[in-house]
């Protein structure tokens, strides 16, 4: 595994490969950054209300939904910000991770909660943040929904359930909705971001356990890498030829994530197997 960047970066999530960049939201530096294959980070935009998950829009812009104003921004390279949906008034919780399909259709996660602040567990909910029409709730009791990825024929949405330790699996109907809700893998440990591969197996980061796993189709853990760092947060694919596997961890501990004190770190390695569906 190779080293792709330490400096400048306090707790990356949500990284997402678009226009020969790796983005990412920087979340307790309130930031959406990019960073290049030399490692040079740039920030793209400064995030009022925490910046979560991300995803790329049919017209170039990055998609980004922030945790504790529970807003949806459309951003530019350049940092120019469009509120696309204010879901502030319809969400109890923070908003989570998100994965936006090839028709603009972003699905994000309600916490239902705030898990950093001390209040009890709630359930949360899955968001359909469609073009052209209201937000509605396409699936409810999410155990935090975290890490997203849709398959590569757009027909499958996975999704971490964080608090429950397993991945969910949903067939995507043609007008976005969610139905035939099962269970793709049961952890023993909390997920948190993922991705997929062309051999129809998911990459998960185990945030606790500091490691990333490979899961097969039929559910069951293939493989395992050691994170670079303590906290494991996120993975996806990119590269020129997508065979980049590109991996986000943090130092840091709960307490003192409370407080918004991490050392972050981007690291990658080149897999035979690459990326495919999204993000």
């Amino acid at each position: 595994m190779k080293q792709l960047v330490r400096e400048g970066v306090v707790f990356p999530e949500s990284p997402r490969w678009h226009g020969g960049r790796l983005w990412f939201s920087d979340v307790y530096d309130f930031s959406l950054k990019a960073v290049d294959g030399a490692g040079h980070v740039t920030t793209v935009a400064k995030m009022p209300g925490r910046p979560s998950g991300l995803g790329t829009l049919p017209d170039g812009r990055m998609l980004v939904a922030t945790a504790l104003d529970r807003v949806l921004y459309a951003v530019t390279p350049t940092g120019q910000m469009e509120i696309i949906s204010d879901l502030s008034e319809r969400t109890p919780g923070l908003l989570n991770d998100m994965v936006v399909d090839a028709r603009g259709r972003a699905y994000v996660g309600d916490n239902g909660f705030n898990p950093a602040s001390g209040e009890p567990f709630v359930v949360g909910r899955t968001w359909l943040v469609a073009p052209g029409t209201e937000p509605r709730v396409v699936a409810e009791d999410m155990h935090l929904p975290n890490g997203c990825a849709i398959s590569e024929d757009g027909r499958t949405l996975y999704v971490a359930e964080t608090y429950a330790e397993r991945i969910t699996c949903f067939a995507i109907e043609e007008d976005g909705r969610l139905s035939a809700r099962r269970v793709h893998a049961q952890l023993s440990s909390r997920p948190d971001g993922l991705c997929l591969d062309a051999g129809g197996h998911l990459w998960v980061a185990m945030v606790l356990d500091g490691e990333f796993v490979r899961i097969d189709p039929s559910g069951d853990i293939v493989e395992r890498l050691s994170s670079p760092w303590p906290f494991a947060l996120a993975c996806t694919f990119g590269g020129q030829d997508r065979d980049q596997l590109f991996v986000t961890s943090a130092d840091t501990t709960l307490e003192r994530l409370r407080t918004g004190h991490s050392a972050g770190r981007i690291d990658y390695l080149a897999r035979s197997v690459g990326g495919a569906g999204l993000p």
